[in-house]
């Protein structure tokens, strides 16, 4: 087993966005010093992140846009003109110290990450995953593209094949404009159906690439509801068919959290133990490879979900009930449930949910069906 390696950073703790944003919650910093409470990360295991350079910055982004972020956060407002032209300096899109510092350091972290796996350690950013920034526009709370700009340092190094992986329960679009003509880095997505989720306009199963990316660009829109079965029932066969089109060199997974029931912006009703054997189907496919963050808005569930990663990544037995600096750590968070009449006091007591399992709907199997005959036609 590689060496493990966690990048991140205290300094998200002054890096956040507007109050009553849905990313305001703590994440990274809670991660942490969750992960610190329970004795599963010392520190030679973590590495400092690091801001991006302007130049890595420029290997996907628009200069223009770039320079109105870094004007936009030195004075806290918005530029004449930017809110149109580049989305930012709204409800989805505040300006923050999120915004661009946040940014920088969640995409130094990403390219950190890749750099770490090209010398042979095993390396998960969780504040990557940014994967909604368009090339010159934030988009759904995303201000810079981070596993873009990680794809385009890989590509640097002569990495030719690329795979990226998404298991965020809002679909990649910004990563998939990136590549939807591009035959050397492969899209997978599985997410809510844009028939009822964000971005809506964007996901569908007929999006398979266009010119030389035909056929390198794979959505799976799911329904609402799916369970740890139904969702690993079509994680195990896509990968089997992205296996068969595509040989990557590397490939980056990206781990977002919002496919857990308690998060409050999906419909997906996965347990974290079912997102484990995601995680687990994924490098039992392809190996190791460069693992980041995402979505996640219930800071609880992410800080459970993604200490259950790093415990698989660094190859440490997870413990099935949380210390009591563990349950302080999650005590102290201030969050309040969304539906007040849900009892989630387990989450506080146990880090291991139970399965949350059940019959596969006929739409599922349908769907997979559908994927083959597409994916072989």
């Amino acid at each position: 087993m590689k060496k493990a390696k966690l990048v991140g950073s205290l300094r998200y703790k002054n890096l956040r966005y507007t109050n009553n944003h849905p990313l305001r919650i703590p994440r990274v910093s809670l991660l942490i010093e969750f992960l610190k409470a329970l004795n599963l990360l010392e520190e030679e295991c973590m590495v400092e992140s690091r801001e991006a350079t302007i130049e890595e910055l420029l290997l996907f982004h628009d200069r223009e846009y770039i320079e109105t972020l870094i004007e936009a956060d030195r004075c806290q407002c918005v530029p004449e003109g930017a809110r149109e032209k580049f989305n930012i300096g709204n409800y989805e899109n505040p300006v923050s110290p999120a915004m661009f510092r946040g940014s920088s350091l969640a995409t130094g972290s990403s390219i950190q990450a890749a750099e770490l796996f090209l010398k042979g350690f095993s390396a998960f950013n969780p504040a990557g995953g940014m994967h909604h920034a368009l090339k010159s526009k934030a988009h759904g709370f995303c201000f810079i593209n981070d596993p873009v700009i990680t794809i385009e340092f890989l590509r640097k190094k002569g990495i030719k094949n690329v795979l990226y992986i998404d298991l965020d329960a809002h679909h990649c679009d910004g990563v998939q404009e990136a590549y939807y003509n591009n035959n050397e880095v492969f899209v997978l997505s599985l997410h809510q159906s844009p028939e009822y989720s964000f971005p809506f306009v964007k996901g569908s199963l007929e999006e398979r690439g266009e010119g030389k990316g035909k056929g390198y660009n794979l959505n799976v829109p799911l329904p609402k509801g799916v369970n740890d079965t139904e969702y690993l029932f079509v994680l195990e066969k896509i990968l089997t068919y992205v296996k068969d089109l595509f040989t990557p060199e590397v490939y980056l997974l990206q781990l977002g959290t919002d496919p857990l029931l308690e998060d409050p912006l999906s419909k997906f009703e996965l347990s974290n133990v079912g997102f484990l054997e995601a995680f687990r189907l994924v490098r039992e496919a392809f190996g190791e490879g460069v693992y980041l963050g995402g979505g996640g808005y219930h800071p609880i569930a992410l800080a459970r979900c993604w200490t259950l990663i790093w415990c698989e990544i660094s190859g440490r037995e997870a413990p099935r009930e949380l210390n009591a600096l563990g349950k302080e750590i999650l005590s102290s968070v201030d969050w309040e449930e969304f539906d007040d009449d849900v009892d989630r006091s387990y989450m506080y007591e146990y880090l291991i949910d139970k399965p949350r399992e059940g019959a596969i709907r006929k739409e599922i199997k349908e769907l997979v069906l559908k994927i083959k005959e597409l994916v072989y036609s």
